[in-house]
């Protein structure tokens, strides 16, 4: 099980429930975030969402004797939504921001343990036992668009028989 699997499984998972005004899903940082890409005309407020892994710790169960046992690796990730809103009314811009990350959680929640994973191969255990939320200021860019960003973060745990 690789860290890219994790990503690619969270990034697959969310983009699954076509949230409304979240165009686009990234698995690794890009350089730039175009918010023009996936956009829809006359759509005023566009995200990007962005699976980030904080960090990771990994330890071993001894099941079975002194050669069998588990690896269980947890990973702390931080779904990262931004967000730009050429909106003219500021609470209107919150008010897309806030339905963004309204449904992203419950798309987390939704996923039983495994994120949908039938077999758990990838993902054993996600957004348990919670879900927390870091939020940035919107701020004013200098064309008078509004810009926000958002952290979910939650635990995803892999086992591993080793």
């Amino acid at each position: 099980m690789t860290r890219a699997q994790v990503r690619t499984a969270i990034g697959t998972w969310v983009a699954g429930a076509s949230i409304a005004n979240l165009n686009q899903i990234f698995t690794s940082h890009p350089k730039r975030i175009n918010f023009q890409a996936n956009s829809t005309a006359g759509q005023m407020t566009r995200g990007a969402g962005l699976v980030h892994i904080l960090s990771e710790r990994e330890g071993r169960v001894a099941i079975g004797g002194a050669y069998a046992g588990w690896k269980r690796i947890d990973y702390e990730v931080a779904f990262q939504v931004f967000t730009h809103s050429l909106d003219d009314d500021a609470q209107d811009a919150m008010n897309v921001f806030d339905a963004m990350i309204d449904a992203v959680k419950d798309r987390l929640r939704a996923g039983g343990h495994r994120l949908g994973e039938a077999d758990g191969s990838v993902i054993w255990q996600a957004a348990e036992p919670g879900i927390t939320v870091q939020y940035g200021e919107p701020k004013t860019n200098s064309g008078g668009a509004t810009e926000n960003w958002a952290a979910i973060q939650f635990t995803v745990t892999q086992m591993i028989q080793s």
